[in-house]
């Protein structure tokens, strides 16, 4: 494994996958887990950011079912993938061609939750930090994050290794830590190696 993929990939690394047509990562459908969270009244419509959202599947999924939905990705093949699938079902919902560290300050407290999937093991783990601070801006005091986290259990990435004790540690400081266990129903290629957490933002005045 090189230096440069152990340490991540830059925008042109991921666009290379788009251009290839090397997905190996979509699942090619909205994860199940997600599903179920829907099934199960835990998600509720609203505003909603997925960052590093690919092609979108949970993009889709959540703007069918009512939900007023930002999608986030800085490959090009991504955004004109799913813009092309929300022009072509007429969907209350966005692809932003940005960074999602980038933001804008218009989306500050602009999102009821986010959705997690395949994003936070995908970046160098030293933006880590950065990530919490992002998804803390962006969210309404309350706002809730829903992730799959992946725990891959090697060196090197992406994706990198994502354990509990790093949910821990990372989100503890800004979200309540409301839900946090080992997937039980997520697909058969990430099989015991999700994490589903439910994170709730807390007040600004209670963080730390």
């Amino acid at each position: 494994m090189t230096e440069e993929i152990r340490n991540g990939y830059e925008q042109a690394d991921w666009q290379k996958h788009y251009d290839d047509n090397d997905l190996a990562w979509d699942l090619g459908e909205v994860a199940q887990p997600f599903v179920r969270l829907w099934e199960d009244n835990v998600l509720q419509p609203g505003t909603l950011i997925v960052p590093g959202c690919g092609q979108g599947h949970e993009v889709i999924y959540f703007a069918e079912r009512g939900f007023r939905v930002t999608g986030v990705d800085y490959s090009p093949g991504a955004v004109k993938l799913l813009g092309e699938s929300l022009k072509h079902k007429d969907l209350n919902a966005q692809v932003l061609h940005r960074d999602f560290f980038e933001l804008e300050t218009a989306h500050d407290q602009g999102y009821d939750a986010m959705l997690e999937q395949t994003f936070f093991c995908a970046i160098r783990p030293d933006q880590r930090p950065a990530y919490v601070e992002t998804v803390s801006r962006i969210l309404k005091s309350g706002g809730l994050l829903f992730g799959l986290f992946y725990e891959t259990g090697e060196e090197g990435g992406p994706p990198f290794n994502t354990t509990e004790a790093d949910i821990r540690n990372h989100f503890s400081g800004a979200f309540d830590i409301e839900r946090l266990e080992k997937c039980s129903f997520s697909s058969e290629k990430r099989k015991d190696k999700e994490w589903l957490a439910v994170l709730r933002k807390k007040p600004e005045n209670q963080t730390g």
